[in-house]
């Protein structure tokens, strides 16, 4: 899927605002799927999401550290942000993809279609940015993007995919209307 870029990458400050972003949503998206993974009890797949969330966050700072160079960052409201068609940042886990019972094989397709889109998502803005700085910067953060899908697909090497029966629940939780 290709991500337009629109203005999102007009020039360096916006770039890094966009980018700081991007990493504190998939940051906080993990610490909130982590969070309703240990209130399930899914230890395994918490620590995942939690491990996940302290990457995003050390990206979030490293952006931070380049932004120092440029000067201050714009103020963007969350609705300004231009991610394509959708308001969510491009590598915010979707919550429609979670389920209580998920085994780290489902986390790490999460994290790796997450990653997929953060990297999609720097190599557009690098490809359709007019401005030099920036696309140097977006090929950078795309490359290190492609390193976290090479991470997460070594990592599901180690988590085949379970059997067809995996959600099953001998114990559902209890609904009230």
């Amino acid at each position: 899927m290709k991500t337009k870029v629109l203005n999102g990458a007009a020039n360096v400050g916006l770039f890094l605002a966009h980018a700081l972003a991007l990493e504190i949503e998939a940051a906080e998206r993990y610490t909130e799927l982590a969070d309703s993974m240990e209130a399930h009890n899914n230890v395994e797949v918490a620590k995942l999401f939690r491990d996940l969330s302290t990457y995003s966050a050390k990206h979030a700072e490293e952006v931070k550290q380049i932004a120092r160079e440029f000067g201050a960052l714009p103020k963007v409201a969350p609705w300004e942000f231009q991610w394509d068609a959708t308001t969510e940042s491009p590598e915010a886990a979707a919550f429609e993809n979670a389920h209580y019972l998920m085994k780290p094989h489902h986390a790490l397709k999460m994290a790796l279609l997450s990653e997929h889109q953060g990297n999609n998502y720097y190599a557009s803005v690098a490809a359709e940015t007019k401005d030099p700085e920036v696309a140097r910067l977006a090929r950078e953060f795309a490359e290190e993007e492609a390193g976290h899908v090479a991470l997460v697909r070594k990592w599901l090497e180690r988590y085949p995919a379970p059997k067809d029966d995996w959600s099953d629940d001998p114990d559902p939780p209890n609904i009230s209307d």
